[in-house]
Formats: structure tokens, sequence, C-alpha cells
């Protein structure tokens, strides 16, 4: 999966809803499961064969992984890796 299709999409609709709910549009929040829909959206455009279950557990595991909170370069870089 590369990482930079991803991660040069418009990503101006996360990034105002963010800045609505007075947050660092930078970090993701697996806590938020808009973000996590959000995201899982991006992924599914580019990768439609890919099973939602797989996408779902990848991004639980990066959850984990990662210390929070959670760089969203990083953390889409994360996903991205353990998806391949």
């Amino acid at each position: 999966m590369s990482v930079t299709k991803i991660l040069n999409e418009d990503w101006t609709e996360y990034d105002n809803r963010k800045i609505r709910d007075s947050r660092d549009a930078k970090f993701f929040a697996c806590t938020e499961s808009w973000e996590v829909n959000y995201l899982k959206s991006k992924i599914r455009k580019y990768y439609p064969f890919t099973p939602e279950k797989t996408i779902d557990d990848t991004i639980k595991a990066c959850c984990q992984s990662i210390d929070s909170p959670h760089p969203r370069k990083t953390f889409v870089e994360c996903v991205a890796k353990k998806l391949d």
C-alpha cells in the first residue's frame, strides 16, 4: 500500500472538523470513531479489496503500538506498512 497516496489525499474535511473541535489536526485520535472511519474510507478508496476487518485490526494495532498522541503521518505510515 502506498502511504503517499493516502497522505496526498485531500484531508481538508478532516482538518476542518478537528479545528472546529479545537484539536490539533496533525494528530490522529484512535478514540474518535469518525476519525477511524475517515481513515478507513481513505484506505478503501485506493484498496477496495482489502477486507474491512483487516483494516480495523491494523488500525487497532497501530493505536496500540504508537504512543498517544498519534502523529497523523506516522500513524498512516504504520497502517500502510502493516497492510503491505
